[in-house]
C-alpha cells in the first residue's frame, strides 16, 4: 500500500493541474470575463455572415459604426450567382430599405423601396437596430454574459474551428431548438452558430472577415437605388413612412404625454435625445395604422448616450386594458434563445429579458409604463430599475 501512495499523490496532483480550460467552471468564467473585457472596445465594426439553411446558401455583409449608424447588404446564391436582394441603411431614426422583389404576375423583378423617417428609438422593434446579428456592440456581450449566468447557455469545451481556438456554448438541455455557438477565444466574437430546427434541418451560421474599429465610411443618404443593384432598367417602388417621433425637450414633454418624465442618471451617459411620438400619426406597421388608441395616447422616448453606447427608454401612460399594444412592440419573448427573470420589489418587480444580441426591460410604476433597451449589463438594468422606482415613489 505504501508503494503506491506516492505514484497515487503525484497522480492526484498531476489531475489537479491540468487545465480545466476545455470545458466546466473554469471555461465558464473565462468566458464571461472575456465577454465582459469586450464590452465597451468596439466603436465600428465590419463582418460578413454565411448561411446554409437546407440546401441555399446566403450571405450577409454588415458595416456598423455605433450606436445607430449601419449598412446592411443580403446576397443570394442560386444557379451559379450572387444577386444582391436587399440593402438597408441607417443614420440615427431614418432608414432606407431597397429590395428586390418578384412580380406576383409572373412580370420582371423589380425593386421595393421604403424610406422611413422618425423612427422611435427602441431596439428589437423590427425598424430600429433591427439586425439579428447585432454583433460587436455592449449589449452582444452583455446578453451573451445573461445567459450564460442564467443557464441558458453552457459553456461545453475549447476546440479548434478552422485554426482559431474558439470555445464551444450550447444552449441548455431542455431547451428549443438547440443552438451551440463557438466564440473566438481571443476575441469573443462568433465564428460559427448552428441552430436545429427539427427533421434533420440545421441552419448553420459561419462569421469572417471581422474589422474592429474601422473607419464608419460616409456615404451618400439615401443612397442611388439602381446604381446598387446594378440594373438602370429596374422598375422602381417606393414607399415613405413616417413613425411620428418628434424631437422635443424634457421640459416640455410632460404637457405633451400628460404625465411627468422619469429622467435618470446613468454614469457615463448623458440625454442625448428626447422625443414625443403620436402612435396613431404613424404608418410604419399595419397592425399599428389598425390600432385604436385611448385618447391623447403620446409616447415618450429618452435616448441617453456615452460614445459608442447608448441606452433607450419608452415611457407611456399606463392603461390596463391597453397593455396589450405596449407589451408587444419589442417583445424577445418570441426569440430562439432567451432568458427571462423579474426583479425585487425596490426595482419594481421589472421583467428583465435577454436574448443572442440584445436585452430589454419592463416595467409599470405607478401610471407610467416603461421599457428599456440598450448597452448596459443585466446589473446595471437592474439598477436602473431601482432608480426608475424611487424616482417615481418621489414624484407622488
Amino acid at each position: 500500500m505504501r508503494k503506491l501512495a506516492l505514484p497515487l499523490a503525484i497522480t492526484l496532483l498531476a489531475a489537479m493541474l491540468v487545465p480545466t480550460g476545455c470545458g466546466g467552471a473554469v471555461a465558464r468564467d473565462e468566458v464571461i470575463e472575456l465577454l465582459g473585457q469586450r464590452s465597451g472596445e468596439i466603436d465600428s465594426i465590419s463582418y460578413t455572415c454565411v448561411t446554409e439553411d437546407a440546401g441555399r446558401i446566403y450571405r450577409e455583409d454588415f458595416e456598423m459604426g455605433f450606436p445607430d449608424h449601419y449598412r446592411y447588404r443580403f446576397y443570394q446564391h442560386e444557379g451559379g450567382l450572387t444577386q444582391l436582394v436587399n440593402f438597408t441603411t441607417q443614420a440615427g431614426t431614418d432608414l432606407y430599405r431597397a429590395r428586390v422583389m418578384q412580380d406576383s404576375a409572373g412580370g420582371a423583378d423589380y425593386l421595393q423601396i421604403e424610406t422611413i423617417t422618425n423612427i422611435p428609438p427602441l431596439r428589437c422593434t423590427g425598424t430600429y437596430l433591427a439586425l439579428y446579428h447585432l454583433i460587436g456592440n455592449v449589449d452582444f456581450f452583455q446578453s451573451m454574459i445573461a445567459l450564460i449566468e442564467g443557464g441558458q447557455l453552457e459553456v461545453t469545451g475549447m476546440e479548434d474551428l478552422d485554426g482559431i481556438d474558439a470555445y464551444r456554448l450550447e444552449s441548455a438541455a431542455g431547451l428549443t431548438p438547440r443552438m451551440r455557438i463557438w466564440l473566438d477565444a481571443a476575441t469573443g466574437l462568433p465564428i460559427r452558430k448552428e441552430l436545429s430546427l427539427g427533421e434533420d434541418r440545421v441552419v448553420v451560421f459561419r462569421y469572417k472577415d471581422f474589422v474592429e474599429n474601422p473607419v464608419y465610411a460616409e456615404e451618400p443618404f439615401p443612397p442611388d437605388p439602381l446604381s446598387l443593384f446594378g440594373d438602370a432598367a429596374m422598375t422602381v417602388n417606393v414607399v415613405a413612412k413616417d413613425g411620428a417621433c418628434r424631437a422635443t425637450d424634457v421640459a416640455g414633454a410632460s404637457a405633451d404625454v400628460g404625465f411627468a418624465p422619469l429622467v435618470p442618471q446613468i454614469d457615463g451617459f448623458e440625454l442625448a435625445a428626447t422625443y414625443v411620438r403620436d402612435p396613431a400619426a404613424s404608418n410604419l406597421t399595419e397592425s399599428e395604422e389598425q390600432t385604436k388608441f385611448p385618447e391623447d395616447f403620446r409616447e415618450l422616448y429618452l435616448v441617453l448616450r456615452g460614445g459608442a453606447r447608448q441606452v433607450e427608454i419608452r415611457e407611456s401612460p399606463y392603461d390596463e386594458e391597453f397593455s396589450y399594444y405596449t407589451t408587444s412592440s419589442g417583445a424577445l419573448s418570441g426569440a430562439y434563445l432567451t432568458g427571462q427573470e423579474t426583479f425585487g420589489e425596490d426595482a419594481g418587480g421589472a421583467s428583465y429579458t435577454a436574448a443572442l444580441d440584445c436585452q430589454e426591460m419592463r416595467l409599470v410604476l405607478g401610471d407610467v409604463e416603461l421599457m428599456v433597451t440598450g448597452d448596459l449589463s443585466r446589473e446595471e438594468f437592474e439598477s436602473l430599475a431601482v432608480q426608475l422606482q424611487d424616482l417615481s415613489a418621489s414624484s407622488h
